[in-house]
């Protein structure tokens, strides 16, 4: 990884905070056991879009509603691991470049970063439009030649990102 990506994550994961874990059930206080698992996987009862902590980082950075809309999209890759980070990609079945999404995490449950895509302007993206959302950030880019939309693994969601804040 390069450093000037691995110094933009540990920053963001540094000004992440922390959660409320005192407020959440004992299973659903370490997003750190979903890295390496697939987001629909079940761990202490919750898949990784299901986890209180997860859900309302989603919600609360890009309204209510973002946590289902992401829950249902059930085509994913791997949950990676950077630093104190977790990074996780979904799309939809059959329609992955149409709908997406991508996001970065603190494992104490403060969104780190959020990327979302909808074709068809879904939880009013506007449509062909990539958001990112983070800490001071949301704005849209146009989405990459190669596919559109969010990234869909760990290094090319730290590429995006490190372009996005530029």
């Amino acid at each position: 990884m390069k450093l000037t990506k691995l110094a933009s994550l540990l920053c963001l994961v540094a000004t992440a905070g922390l959660a409320h874990a005192a407020d959440l059930p004992a299973s659903a206080e370490d997003l750190k056991d979903y890295a390496g698992k697939y987001p629909f996987d079940v761990i202490g009862g919750y898949s990784f879009f299901e986890n209180p902590k997860v859900i309302e980082a989603l919600d609360n950075a890009a309204g209510s509603g973002t946590a289902d809309w992401i829950d249902n999209l059930d085509v994913g890759t791997p949950i990676t691991r950077q630093e104190d980070g977790l990074i996780a990609a979904v799309c939809e079945a059959h329609n992955c470049a149409g709908n997406n999404a991508a996001l970065a995490i603190a494992e104490s449950g403060r969104l780190i970063a959020l990327c979302l895509y909808s074709k068809a302007g879904d939880l009013n993206i506007v449509p062909g439009q990539v958001r990112w959302i983070g800490l001071n950030l949301d704005r849209y880019v146009d989405p990459p030649d190669e596919g559109g939309g969010c990234p869909r693994d760990a290094d090319e969601f730290l590429d995006a990102y490190t372009k996005v804040l530029k």
